[in-house]
Order: C-alpha cells, then structure tokens, then sequence
C-alpha cells in the first residue's frame, strides 16, 4: 500500500443508516469507498421509542428498510462496493432476551453477508455503543471504534445501559478514535492511546462564498439537528433585541420549541437535503451556533462547524471547549448578549474574522480527506507492528 492510498481491504461498518443523512462516520469513510470492500450494517438507536411524530416516523422508516420494497437508485445512492445490511431488531435492549435476539439477527445477517462477499481479514469499524455485542465476532484482523458523542448523556437514553454497552466495547476494540479531546481522555482500552480525529469538511460543498453586502433584513441561520443540546435563551434574546434579523432554523427538530414560535423573526425552514443544502444558505449573512452548556455538550465537537465555516461567513458560537480550539476563526459568545454584541460588530464591519486564513486552514487540513489519510496512517501502523 502507498503512502496516501489504502485499497483492497474488507470492511465492516455498525453505524447509523447509510446515506439517510451524511454523519460523522460516512463522511471520514467515504473516501475509502472506491478502493474497499464495504459491508454496512445498519442498527437501531439507543433509544427506546416513544409516540413522538419522530420517532413513529423513524419506525416507519426502519419497518420500510425492512419489509418494504428496496429504494430506487435515485432515493439512496449506494456503491457497488458497498453492501448494506439492515437487520431486524427490537428497540428495547434494556430487557435481556431481546437484547439476545437481536444480537443473534445481526450475526446471522453479517454471516451471511461476509459469505456472500467472500470476506476475509476483515477490520470492524463502529461508532456506536450497542455493537458492542457484535463486534470482535467476525475474527477481524482489526476492530476500531470512532467515538462521536458521549451517548450515555444523551437525554432519554439509560445511563447504566448505554455506559455499560461502550465499556464493554471500548474493552474488545483495538483501536479508538475520539472526536474531542474530553472524549480522549475519557475513553481508552489501555492498549493502544486514544487518538484525536476532529470532524473534517467536505470544503467545496459549502464553500459558497463571501457576501459583500449584508442583506436586508440581515439573515442569520441555524442548520442542524435542533433538540435538547440547542439554547433556547439565546435566541429569545437575539430576537428580542434585534426585531429587524430574520432567523432561519434549518433542519429537523425533536424538541419543544413552543417559546420559539410568538417571535414573528423566527422561522422554522424544515428538513433540507444534504445536496440541496448550500442552495438553501446561499443568501445567509450569519450562522449561528447556540448550545446549552451541560457536561453532556462539553465532550461535544459540533459537525456543522467546519461546515460553517467553509461558507466564509462569520460564525457566531457558544463557547464550547472543543469549538474554542477553532476560536481564531469565529466570534465565541457565554450568553445571549455577547451574541448580540457581535452581530453588531459583523454590521458595523468590525469583527476582526479573517476569512482568507479560515478558508485556507480548511482546504489545506481539515477536508474529509485529510481525516481519512490520518485515519488510515494508525491503521496501517497497527497492522503493521501485529
């Protein structure tokens, strides 16, 4: 293998559904894609279901995956060399016996598949704690764990169980991957150091360029999962004190926002495709980055910042200990009125951003791309000294 390639090699993947909406783990393997083998096993959450209009959507979605008619090529792009595999399975793994069914529906499922494919030496790759029960079972020459979240804080997921599921994979993993340095520090197999990978861009997606006039209204957006982590008072205040903006909120939204909708300057846009999604930011003047700070958000590194960013936009943020590591490049804010002040600096002209140096920064080192040189290089050094 060269230096900046890795080919040839075979893949399992426990992750969130492919091509559903691009997360953490599709975007740092989408550039092995080409050269590999892939089979992509997709699990249920975490999360027990409740009769929320999300979840019985998701539901209805799964029991489609699952019993429905496959998706034209149209619906869901998948390469060729790329097998996916959805498993039935029951959301309840708190109780033992379904947690034993359905650990024995994915093995039968994977089995089945790596026959099929005629799979051999392969490397599991998981960012999720429930394949725990799944994983090292394939006799992997490798197993690698990217962990994005610290899942066991998440609101509605339990604790125990979920802290139980990651210790007890963290323990058959080889490698481990953390996205913040709080999540490097709090996750380690005592075998190999755990090693900081940062989300990367897919720069050019997003990169749509400088405004020269700022719009009017001035239009400040939000794109994004919105729930639990996104701080409510901050934009209460930024509406309040500044009735002339126009908010935009893009993207799915899975939490009480009752207080959000007497603001005539708030709109909730929807869920936007990926694709369609630099189209639907094209006139933004500022991006925003509102966060609750609770221990759960401060092991968070935000996907959508490097996304901010490559627009060469300002970025407004809470001042989260993962996104201060990005601080020379964006306003950093405590509270609903630092939000506010520094809006009037991007008015007034005078927020000091270089968006030149951010620009550069991203496209030399923060791509997609690059995170998954960086990845490869630690696989193919372990393999290497095994």
């Amino acid at each position: 293998m060269s230096e900046t390639r890795f080919q040839g090699q075979d893949f399992i993947v426990f992750g969130e559904d492919f091509a559903r909406h691009p997360h953490s783990l599709e975007h740092l393997l989408r550039p092995l894609f080409k050269d590999n083998r892939f089979i992509w096993v997709e699990t249920i959450g975490l999360r027990s279901p409740k009769l929320s209009v999300y979840d019985l959507k998701r539901i209805a979605e799964k029991l489609l995956s699952w019993f429905g008619p496959k998706k034209s090529p149209t619906e869901r792009v998948v390469p060729g060399n790329i097998m996916i595999v959805s498993p039935f399975m029951i959301p309840f793994n708190q109780f033992s016996l379904v947690r034993m069914f359905n650990q024995w529906m994915v093995e039968r499922k994977v089995r089945k598949a790596l026959a099929q494919r005629n799979f051999k030496d392969v490397i599991t790759v998981t960012s999720v704690p429930n394949s725990c029960d799944y994983v090292g079972n394939y006799d992997e020459r490798l197993t690698v764990f990217v962990c994005v979240d610290e899942f066991s804080l998440w609101p509605g997921l339990n604790y125990d169980l979920v802290r139980s599921m990651e210790n007890k994979l963290i323990a058959k993993t080889d490698l481990i991957f953390a996205t913040s340095q709080a999540l490097v520090e709090s996750k380690n197999n005592g075998k190999t150091p755990t090693v900081l990978l940062t989300h990367g861009v897919e720069f050019q997606h997003f990169n749509i360029g400088p405004k020269t006039n700022l719009g009017q209204p001035l239009k400040i957006c939000y794109f994004g999962l919105f729930d639990e982590r996104s701080d409510q008072n901050i934009l209460v205040e930024i509406a309040s004190a500044l009735p002339n903006v126009h908010i935009e909120i893009i993207g799915e939204v899975v939490c009480d926002c009752s207080r959000l909708s007497g603001f005539s300057n708030i709109e909730f846009k929807g869920p936007v495709s990926y694709a369609e999604l630099p189209r639907a930011i094209a006139d933004v003047d500022v991006f925003i980055l509102p966060y609750v700070r609770t221990e759960l958000t401060n092991n968070l590194n935000p996907l959508k910042l490097k996304e901010y960013l490559s627009t060469g936009r300002p970025v407004i943020a809470t001042a989260l200990p993962e996104v201060t590591r990005s601080q020379e490049h964006l306003l950093l804010a405590a509270t609903g009125s630092e939000f506010v002040d520094h809006i009037h600096s991007i008015i007034a002209k005078k927020s000091g951003l270089d968006y030149e140096r951010t620009l550069m920064w991203l496209q030399q080192s923060e791509t997609w791309d690059a995170k998954a040189a960086l990845f490869t290089s630690y696989i193919k050094k372990y393999l290497k000294k095994s």
